[in-house]
Protein backbone atom coordinates (compact mmCIF):
# COMPACT_ATOMS: atom_id res chain seq x y z
CA UNK A 1 0.00 0.00 0.00
CA UNK A 2 0.92 3.47 -0.83
CA UNK A 3 1.04 5.74 2.19
CA UNK A 4 0.07 9.62 2.43
CA UNK A 5 3.69 10.73 3.32
CA UNK A 6 4.44 9.28 -0.09
CA UNK A 7 2.94 11.27 -2.24
CA UNK A 8 3.84 15.09 -0.72
CA UNK A 9 2.40 17.30 -3.89
CA UNK A 10 -1.31 15.89 -2.14
CA UNK A 11 -0.93 19.17 0.10
CA UNK A 12 -1.37 21.29 -3.35
CA UNK A 13 -4.71 19.39 -3.70
CA UNK A 14 -5.49 19.19 -0.53
CA UNK A 15 -5.61 23.01 -0.33
CA UNK A 16 -7.34 23.39 -3.82
CA UNK A 17 -9.83 21.44 -2.43
CA UNK A 18 -10.69 23.97 0.22
CA UNK A 19 -11.66 26.10 -2.49
CA UNK A 20 -13.89 23.83 -4.48
CA UNK A 21 -17.73 23.07 -4.24
CA UNK A 22 -16.66 19.36 -3.18
CA UNK A 23 -19.53 17.01 -2.75
CA UNK A 24 -19.78 13.70 -1.99
CA UNK A 25 -22.65 12.23 -4.01
CA UNK A 26 -23.21 8.61 -3.56
CA UNK A 27 -25.98 8.05 -5.87
CA UNK A 28 -23.58 8.56 -8.99
CA UNK A 29 -21.28 5.63 -7.54
CA UNK A 30 -22.93 2.92 -9.46
CA UNK A 31 -23.52 4.83 -12.43
CA UNK A 32 -20.36 6.25 -13.51
CA UNK A 33 -19.26 2.52 -14.53
CA UNK A 34 -21.23 0.22 -17.10
CA UNK A 35 -23.58 -1.46 -14.55
CA UNK A 36 -26.38 -3.31 -16.32
CA UNK A 37 -25.61 -1.50 -19.75
CA UNK A 38 -25.61 -5.61 -20.32
CA UNK A 39 -29.42 -6.29 -20.14
CA UNK A 40 -30.48 -2.97 -21.34
CA UNK A 41 -31.80 -3.39 -24.78
CA UNK A 42 -29.40 -1.93 -27.40
CA UNK A 43 -26.94 -0.87 -25.15
CA UNK A 44 -26.02 -4.37 -24.85
CA UNK A 45 -25.13 -5.34 -28.68
CA UNK A 46 -21.52 -4.63 -28.25
CA UNK A 47 -19.85 -4.90 -24.80
CA UNK A 48 -18.01 -1.73 -24.01
CA UNK A 49 -16.74 -2.31 -20.46
CA UNK A 50 -15.18 1.69 -19.97
CA UNK A 51 -18.40 3.30 -20.43
CA UNK A 52 -21.06 4.51 -17.67
CA UNK A 53 -24.64 3.36 -16.93
CA UNK A 54 -26.81 4.09 -19.34
CA UNK A 55 -29.10 5.15 -16.21
CA UNK A 56 -26.42 8.03 -15.35
CA UNK A 57 -27.82 10.74 -18.29
CA UNK A 58 -31.79 10.95 -16.16
CA UNK A 59 -29.85 11.06 -12.46
CA UNK A 60 -28.08 13.97 -14.59
CA UNK A 61 -31.21 15.44 -15.66
CA UNK A 62 -32.78 15.72 -12.77
CA UNK A 63 -29.79 16.96 -10.57
CA UNK A 64 -29.53 20.17 -12.82
CA UNK A 65 -32.92 20.88 -13.33
CA UNK A 66 -32.43 20.66 -17.61
CA UNK A 67 -36.13 21.19 -18.57
CA UNK A 68 -38.47 18.80 -20.40
CA UNK A 69 -40.18 19.90 -23.71
CA UNK A 70 -38.72 22.36 -26.12
CA UNK A 71 -36.08 20.26 -27.88
CA UNK A 72 -32.29 21.20 -27.03
CA UNK A 73 -28.55 20.35 -28.73
CA UNK A 74 -26.61 17.46 -26.57
CA UNK A 75 -23.25 16.99 -27.17
CA UNK A 76 -21.28 13.89 -26.54
CA UNK A 77 -17.47 14.55 -27.80
CA UNK A 78 -16.15 11.27 -26.33
CA UNK A 79 -18.82 8.90 -27.28
CA UNK A 80 -17.63 6.02 -27.06
CA UNK A 81 -20.46 3.03 -28.03
CA UNK A 82 -23.17 5.64 -27.71
CA UNK A 83 -24.76 5.98 -24.56
CA UNK A 84 -25.42 9.36 -24.07
CA UNK A 85 -26.95 9.20 -27.23
CA UNK A 86 -29.25 6.27 -26.61
CA UNK A 87 -30.28 7.02 -23.27
CA UNK A 88 -31.01 11.05 -24.09
CA UNK A 89 -33.47 9.11 -26.85
CA UNK A 90 -34.73 6.71 -24.36
CA UNK A 91 -36.16 9.52 -22.19
CA UNK A 92 -38.36 11.07 -24.40
CA UNK A 93 -41.28 9.22 -23.15
CA UNK A 94 -40.65 11.31 -19.62
CA UNK A 95 -40.75 14.55 -21.28
CA UNK A 96 -36.82 15.52 -22.25
CA UNK A 97 -36.24 16.47 -26.43
CA UNK A 98 -32.97 16.17 -27.21
CA UNK A 99 -31.12 15.71 -30.74
CA UNK A 100 -27.79 14.74 -30.27
CA UNK A 101 -24.17 14.75 -31.93
CA UNK A 102 -21.93 12.43 -30.19
CA UNK A 103 -18.20 12.11 -31.63
CA UNK A 104 -15.54 9.07 -31.50
CA UNK A 105 -12.20 8.79 -32.91
CA UNK A 106 -12.35 4.97 -33.24
CA UNK A 107 -13.22 4.15 -36.21
CA UNK A 108 -14.79 1.03 -34.89
CA UNK A 109 -16.38 2.27 -31.53
CA UNK A 110 -18.03 5.00 -33.31
CA UNK A 111 -18.94 2.17 -35.99
CA UNK A 112 -20.51 0.39 -32.70
CA UNK A 113 -22.17 4.21 -31.71
CA UNK A 114 -23.69 4.98 -35.33
CA UNK A 115 -25.40 1.36 -35.72
CA UNK A 116 -27.07 1.41 -32.48
CA UNK A 117 -28.23 5.13 -32.52
CA UNK A 118 -29.99 3.94 -36.14
CA UNK A 119 -31.57 0.89 -34.40
CA UNK A 120 -34.47 2.24 -35.60
CA UNK A 121 -34.22 2.16 -38.51
CA UNK A 122 -33.12 -1.64 -38.61
CA UNK A 123 -35.67 -4.87 -40.42
CA UNK A 124 -34.69 -7.83 -38.68
CA UNK A 125 -36.23 -10.05 -40.93
CA UNK A 126 -33.83 -8.25 -43.88
CA UNK A 127 -31.04 -8.72 -41.24
CA UNK A 128 -31.46 -12.16 -40.64
CA UNK A 129 -31.86 -12.61 -44.38
CA UNK A 130 -28.79 -10.93 -45.32
CA UNK A 131 -26.93 -12.89 -42.48
CA UNK A 132 -28.15 -16.08 -43.23
CA UNK A 133 -27.11 -15.90 -46.85
CA UNK A 134 -23.71 -14.18 -45.93
CA UNK A 135 -23.24 -17.46 -44.12
CA UNK A 136 -23.88 -19.77 -46.96
CA UNK A 137 -21.78 -17.74 -49.13
CA UNK A 138 -18.45 -17.46 -46.84
CA UNK A 139 -17.99 -21.09 -46.47
CA UNK A 140 -16.54 -21.22 -50.00
CA UNK A 141 -14.53 -17.43 -49.64
CA UNK A 142 -10.81 -17.26 -49.50
CA UNK A 143 -9.55 -14.94 -47.01
CA UNK A 144 -6.33 -13.42 -46.02
CA UNK A 145 -5.67 -13.38 -42.20
CA UNK A 146 -4.35 -8.99 -41.21
CA UNK A 147 -0.63 -9.13 -40.90
CA UNK A 148 -1.27 -8.06 -36.84
CA UNK A 149 0.79 -10.86 -35.25
CA UNK A 150 -2.21 -11.25 -32.81
CA UNK A 151 -4.12 -12.52 -35.36
CA UNK A 152 -2.01 -14.22 -37.73
CA UNK A 153 0.28 -16.14 -35.70
CA UNK A 154 -3.06 -17.08 -33.62
CA UNK A 155 -1.92 -15.92 -30.43
CA UNK A 156 -5.65 -14.22 -29.35
CA UNK A 157 -8.03 -15.90 -31.66
CA UNK A 158 -7.33 -19.17 -33.77
CA UNK A 159 -6.69 -18.37 -37.19
CA UNK A 160 -9.03 -20.61 -38.65
CA UNK A 161 -11.81 -18.35 -36.18
CA UNK A 162 -10.68 -15.08 -37.70
CA UNK A 163 -10.42 -16.29 -41.21
CA UNK A 164 -14.64 -17.63 -40.59
CA UNK A 165 -14.98 -14.03 -39.52
CA UNK A 166 -13.42 -12.46 -42.11
CA UNK A 167 -14.92 -14.64 -44.91
CA UNK A 168 -18.39 -13.45 -43.07
CA UNK A 169 -17.76 -10.15 -43.40
CA UNK A 170 -16.66 -9.49 -46.59
CA UNK A 171 -19.41 -11.46 -47.83
CA UNK A 172 -22.07 -9.12 -45.87
CA UNK A 173 -19.55 -6.36 -47.08
CA UNK A 174 -20.84 -7.02 -50.85
CA UNK A 175 -24.48 -5.58 -49.79
CA UNK A 176 -25.43 -2.25 -50.03
CA UNK A 177 -25.11 -0.09 -47.60
CA UNK A 178 -28.04 -0.18 -45.12
CA UNK A 179 -28.71 0.24 -41.69
CA UNK A 180 -29.38 -3.85 -41.98
CA UNK A 181 -25.56 -4.44 -43.45
CA UNK A 182 -24.63 -2.63 -40.37
CA UNK A 183 -26.29 -4.58 -37.77
CA UNK A 184 -24.99 -7.47 -39.49
CA UNK A 185 -21.78 -6.86 -38.62
CA UNK A 186 -21.96 -5.52 -35.32
CA UNK A 187 -23.64 -8.96 -34.63
CA UNK A 188 -20.05 -10.45 -35.99
CA UNK A 189 -18.30 -7.72 -34.38
CA UNK A 190 -19.58 -8.18 -31.01
CA UNK A 191 -18.61 -12.30 -31.37
CA UNK A 192 -14.62 -11.36 -31.96
CA UNK A 193 -13.98 -11.72 -27.92
CA UNK A 194 -16.52 -14.55 -26.79
CA UNK A 195 -15.08 -16.45 -29.74
CA UNK A 196 -11.55 -15.39 -29.21
CA UNK A 197 -9.02 -16.48 -26.66
CA UNK A 198 -8.70 -13.43 -24.94
CA UNK A 199 -10.99 -10.93 -22.64
CA UNK A 200 -10.48 -7.47 -22.42
CA UNK A 201 -9.24 -6.60 -18.92
CA UNK A 202 -8.12 -2.93 -18.33
CA UNK A 203 -5.76 -1.78 -20.32
CA UNK A 204 -4.86 -5.22 -21.83
CA UNK A 205 -6.22 -8.23 -23.24
CA UNK A 206 -5.87 -11.61 -21.25
CA UNK A 207 -5.64 -14.63 -22.09
CA UNK A 208 -7.87 -16.81 -20.89
CA UNK A 209 -9.13 -21.03 -21.27
CA UNK A 210 -13.18 -20.53 -22.24
CA UNK A 211 -15.39 -23.53 -23.49
CA UNK A 212 -15.06 -23.43 -27.21
CA UNK A 213 -18.23 -21.94 -28.76
CA UNK A 214 -19.94 -22.92 -32.00
CA UNK A 215 -19.34 -20.27 -34.52
CA UNK A 216 -22.70 -20.31 -36.27
CA UNK A 217 -24.61 -20.35 -32.71
CA UNK A 218 -22.52 -17.40 -31.69
CA UNK A 219 -23.19 -15.06 -34.21
CA UNK A 220 -27.04 -15.75 -34.57
CA UNK A 221 -27.44 -15.48 -31.29
CA UNK A 222 -25.77 -12.16 -31.46
CA UNK A 223 -28.65 -11.42 -34.56
CA UNK A 224 -31.51 -12.77 -32.58
CA UNK A 225 -30.42 -10.23 -29.62
CA UNK A 226 -30.39 -7.16 -31.93
CA UNK A 227 -33.54 -8.18 -33.59
CA UNK A 228 -35.30 -8.95 -30.57
CA UNK A 229 -34.29 -5.69 -29.31
CA UNK A 230 -35.82 -3.53 -32.31
CA UNK A 231 -39.31 -5.59 -32.01
CA UNK A 232 -39.34 -4.70 -28.85
CA UNK A 233 -39.09 -1.08 -28.62
CA UNK A 234 -40.38 -0.47 -31.74
CA UNK A 235 -43.95 1.04 -31.80
CA UNK A 236 -46.30 2.60 -34.95
CA UNK A 237 -45.91 5.97 -33.31
CA UNK A 238 -42.17 6.03 -32.79
CA UNK A 239 -40.33 9.03 -34.12
CA UNK A 240 -36.87 8.75 -35.64
CA UNK A 241 -34.03 10.09 -33.35
CA UNK A 242 -32.25 12.88 -33.79
CA UNK A 243 -28.94 11.77 -33.32
CA UNK A 244 -26.05 11.34 -35.57
CA UNK A 245 -22.78 10.28 -34.55
CA UNK A 246 -19.32 11.26 -36.13
CA UNK A 247 -15.67 9.79 -36.32
CA UNK A 248 -13.57 12.99 -35.17
CA UNK A 249 -11.92 14.54 -32.67
CA UNK A 250 -13.86 15.34 -29.71
CA UNK A 251 -10.99 17.55 -28.54
CA UNK A 252 -12.37 19.79 -31.42
CA UNK A 253 -15.73 19.82 -31.73
CA UNK A 254 -15.65 21.74 -34.71
CA UNK A 255 -13.84 20.03 -37.09
CA UNK A 256 -17.23 17.27 -36.86
CA UNK A 257 -19.32 20.14 -37.80
CA UNK A 258 -20.55 21.78 -34.17
CA UNK A 259 -20.99 25.63 -34.50
CA UNK A 260 -20.43 27.69 -31.61
CA UNK A 261 -22.98 28.80 -28.80
CA UNK A 262 -25.43 25.85 -30.72
CA UNK A 263 -24.94 23.55 -27.88
CA UNK A 264 -27.17 23.08 -24.72
CA UNK A 265 -25.31 20.38 -22.90
CA UNK A 266 -22.10 18.59 -22.89
CA UNK A 267 -22.42 15.08 -21.20
CA UNK A 268 -19.06 12.70 -21.81
CA UNK A 269 -16.38 10.68 -20.28
CA UNK A 270 -12.89 11.61 -21.91
CA UNK A 271 -9.95 9.04 -21.28
CA UNK A 272 -8.74 9.00 -17.97
CA UNK A 273 -4.32 9.57 -17.63
CA UNK A 274 -4.05 5.46 -16.74
CA UNK A 275 -1.81 4.82 -20.03
CA UNK A 276 -4.95 2.67 -21.52
CA UNK A 277 -4.74 2.64 -25.34
CA UNK A 278 -8.35 1.77 -26.09
CA UNK A 279 -7.23 1.20 -29.80
CA UNK A 280 -5.01 -1.20 -28.40
CA UNK A 281 -8.03 -2.97 -26.80
CA UNK A 282 -9.91 -3.07 -29.45
CA UNK A 283 -7.64 -4.26 -31.81
CA UNK A 284 -9.19 -8.01 -32.61
CA UNK A 285 -12.26 -6.15 -33.77
CA UNK A 286 -10.60 -3.05 -35.62
CA UNK A 287 -8.57 -5.66 -37.33
CA UNK A 288 -10.81 -8.33 -37.99
CA UNK A 289 -13.98 -5.60 -39.21
CA UNK A 290 -11.79 -4.22 -41.52
CA UNK A 291 -11.16 -0.47 -40.18
CA UNK A 292 -7.00 -1.33 -39.75
CA UNK A 293 -5.42 -2.56 -42.46
CA UNK A 294 -1.90 -2.19 -41.88
CA UNK A 295 0.40 -1.35 -39.08
CA UNK A 296 1.28 1.96 -39.86
CA UNK A 297 -2.57 2.43 -40.03
CA UNK A 298 -2.40 1.28 -36.82
CA UNK A 299 0.03 3.43 -35.05
CA UNK A 300 -1.42 6.36 -37.06
CA UNK A 301 -4.96 5.70 -35.37
CA UNK A 302 -3.34 5.36 -31.78
CA UNK A 303 -1.36 8.61 -32.30
CA UNK A 304 -4.73 10.17 -32.62
CA UNK A 305 -6.25 9.48 -29.63
CA UNK A 306 -5.67 11.85 -26.27
CA UNK A 307 -2.61 11.30 -24.92
CA UNK A 308 -3.26 9.47 -22.32
CA UNK A 309 -1.24 5.95 -22.90
CA UNK A 310 2.43 5.81 -23.25
CA UNK A 311 1.90 5.20 -27.50
CA UNK A 312 0.51 9.12 -27.39
CA UNK A 313 1.41 11.29 -30.00
CA UNK A 314 4.32 13.48 -27.85
CA UNK A 315 3.27 16.81 -26.85
CA UNK A 316 4.81 19.56 -29.30
CA UNK A 317 7.45 21.82 -27.09
CA UNK A 318 5.77 24.88 -28.93
CA UNK A 319 2.60 23.81 -27.43
CA UNK A 320 -0.07 26.47 -26.55
CA UNK A 321 -0.24 25.06 -23.26
CA UNK A 322 2.79 24.98 -22.39
CA UNK A 323 3.83 28.33 -23.10
CA UNK A 324 0.68 30.68 -22.69
CA UNK A 325 0.11 32.75 -20.37
CA UNK A 326 -3.08 31.58 -19.29
CA UNK A 327 -2.17 27.94 -18.23
CA UNK A 328 0.81 29.11 -16.56
CA UNK A 329 -1.78 28.57 -12.75
CA UNK A 330 -2.25 24.89 -13.94
CA UNK A 331 1.55 24.11 -14.53
CA UNK A 332 2.34 25.74 -11.40
CA UNK A 333 -0.10 23.64 -9.60
CA UNK A 334 1.51 20.75 -11.39
CA UNK A 335 4.88 21.97 -10.24
CA UNK A 336 5.49 19.81 -6.91
CA UNK A 337 4.47 16.76 -8.78
CA UNK A 338 6.60 17.32 -12.03
CA UNK A 339 9.71 18.34 -9.75
CA UNK A 340 9.30 14.97 -8.10
CA UNK A 341 8.98 13.30 -11.47
CA UNK A 342 12.00 14.69 -12.64
CA UNK A 343 13.99 13.73 -9.56
CA UNK A 344 12.65 10.09 -9.87
CA UNK A 345 13.94 10.46 -13.95
CA UNK A 346 10.28 8.79 -14.70
CA UNK A 347 10.18 11.16 -17.87
CA UNK A 348 7.63 8.86 -19.46
CA UNK A 349 4.67 9.82 -17.10
CA UNK A 350 5.70 13.44 -17.30
CA UNK A 351 5.45 13.71 -20.76
CA UNK A 352 1.64 11.72 -20.20
CA UNK A 353 0.97 14.05 -17.93
CA UNK A 354 1.69 16.99 -19.81
CA UNK A 355 0.19 15.75 -22.57
CA UNK A 356 -3.05 15.00 -21.18
CA UNK A 357 -3.12 18.55 -19.24
CA UNK A 358 -3.03 19.81 -22.59
CA UNK A 359 -5.22 17.88 -24.58
CA UNK A 360 -7.70 18.77 -21.82
CA UNK A 361 -7.45 22.42 -21.81
CA UNK A 362 -7.50 22.06 -25.53
CA UNK A 363 -10.83 20.19 -25.31
CA UNK A 364 -12.57 22.47 -22.24
CA UNK A 365 -11.57 25.51 -24.13
CA UNK A 366 -13.80 24.35 -27.65
CA UNK A 367 -16.40 22.94 -25.76
CA UNK A 368 -16.76 26.22 -24.29
CA UNK A 369 -17.47 27.78 -27.47
CA UNK A 370 -19.58 24.93 -28.19
CA UNK A 371 -21.93 25.75 -25.40
CA UNK A 372 -24.41 28.52 -25.58
CA UNK A 373 -24.26 30.86 -22.73
CA UNK A 374 -26.08 28.96 -19.91
CA UNK A 375 -25.28 25.19 -21.31
CA UNK A 376 -23.78 22.69 -19.22
CA UNK A 377 -20.74 20.67 -19.49
CA UNK A 378 -20.61 17.69 -17.54
CA UNK A 379 -18.01 15.15 -17.40
CA UNK A 380 -17.11 11.67 -15.75
CA UNK A 381 -13.44 11.42 -15.26
CA UNK A 382 -11.32 9.60 -12.99
CA UNK A 383 -7.79 9.86 -10.94
CA UNK A 384 -4.89 7.54 -11.86
CA UNK A 385 -2.40 5.95 -9.53
CA UNK A 386 1.25 5.16 -11.32
CA UNK A 387 4.23 3.81 -9.77
CA UNK A 388 4.95 2.69 -6.24
CA UNK A 389 6.11 3.36 -2.88
CA UNK A 390 8.40 7.17 -2.97
CA UNK A 391 7.53 6.70 -7.16
CA UNK A 392 4.03 6.53 -7.04
CA UNK A 393 1.92 9.32 -8.50
CA UNK A 394 -1.43 10.59 -8.51
CA UNK A 395 -2.56 12.17 -11.65
CA UNK A 396 -5.81 14.62 -10.03
CA UNK A 397 -8.11 14.64 -13.31
CA UNK A 398 -11.03 16.01 -11.97
CA UNK A 399 -9.15 18.76 -9.90
CA UNK A 400 -7.04 19.25 -13.23
CA UNK A 401 -10.77 20.06 -14.70
CA UNK A 402 -11.54 22.52 -11.85
CA UNK A 403 -8.48 24.07 -12.20
CA UNK A 404 -8.70 24.48 -15.50
CA UNK A 405 -11.98 25.49 -16.22
CA UNK A 406 -12.33 29.05 -14.82
CA UNK A 407 -9.53 29.90 -16.52
CA UNK A 408 -11.47 29.07 -19.95
CA UNK A 409 -14.38 31.12 -18.39
CA UNK A 410 -16.09 28.36 -16.90
CA UNK A 411 -17.91 28.15 -13.61
CA UNK A 412 -17.42 25.03 -11.13
CA UNK A 413 -20.50 24.22 -9.98
CA UNK A 414 -20.07 21.09 -8.40
CA UNK A 415 -17.17 18.65 -8.34
CA UNK A 416 -18.98 15.39 -6.85
CA UNK A 417 -17.35 12.21 -5.90
CA UNK A 418 -19.32 9.15 -7.26
CA UNK A 419 -17.12 6.05 -5.45
CA UNK A 420 -13.95 5.51 -3.86
CA UNK A 421 -11.31 3.84 -6.04
CA UNK A 422 -8.62 2.79 -2.94
CA UNK A 423 -6.82 -0.18 -3.90
CA UNK A 424 -3.49 0.80 -3.29
CA UNK A 425 -4.08 3.74 -1.91
CA UNK A 426 -4.25 4.69 2.08
CA UNK A 427 -5.25 7.47 4.19
CA UNK A 428 -7.26 9.58 1.82
CA UNK A 429 -9.84 10.33 -0.88
CA UNK A 430 -7.86 11.16 -3.91
CA UNK A 431 -8.08 8.09 -6.05
CA UNK A 432 -11.78 8.21 -7.32
CA UNK A 433 -14.12 8.85 -9.76
CA UNK A 434 -16.00 12.41 -10.29
CA UNK A 435 -18.68 13.56 -11.63
CA UNK A 436 -17.53 17.43 -12.64
CA UNK A 437 -20.57 19.86 -13.59
CA UNK A 438 -19.31 22.99 -15.19
CA UNK A 439 -21.33 25.73 -16.93
CA UNK A 440 -20.95 28.78 -19.05
CA UNK A 441 -22.29 31.83 -17.49
CA UNK A 442 -24.61 33.89 -19.40
CA UNK A 443 -23.79 36.78 -21.96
Amino acid sequence: MIKDEQLPELAVFRTLEANLPLWYTPKYGSLVVASGNDSHPIHRWFRFKEGFSADLLESLLSSLDIPRGPEQMLLDPFCGSGTTLLSAANLREKGWNFRGVGIEVNPFIAFVARTKANWFRISPQRMHSLGEAALLASKNMRTVLPELTSISEGRCISRATARRLIGLRDAINQKRSSPNRDAALLGIAASIEPLSKVRKDGRALRLVSRPRLDFEDTIRAKWQEIAADVVSLRHPLSSPLKMAVVQGDGRIPQKSGILPNSVDLIVTSPPYPNNIDYTEVYKLELWIMGFIDSSEHFLAQRRRTVRSHPTSAALPQDSPFLNLPATRPILNLLQPLLQRMERSNDLSIRRLLLGYCADLFEALSNHFVALRPGGHEVLVVGNSLHGSGDTAFLLPSDLLIASMAPLIGFEVMTLNIARSLKRRLTGNHFLRESVVVLRKPNA
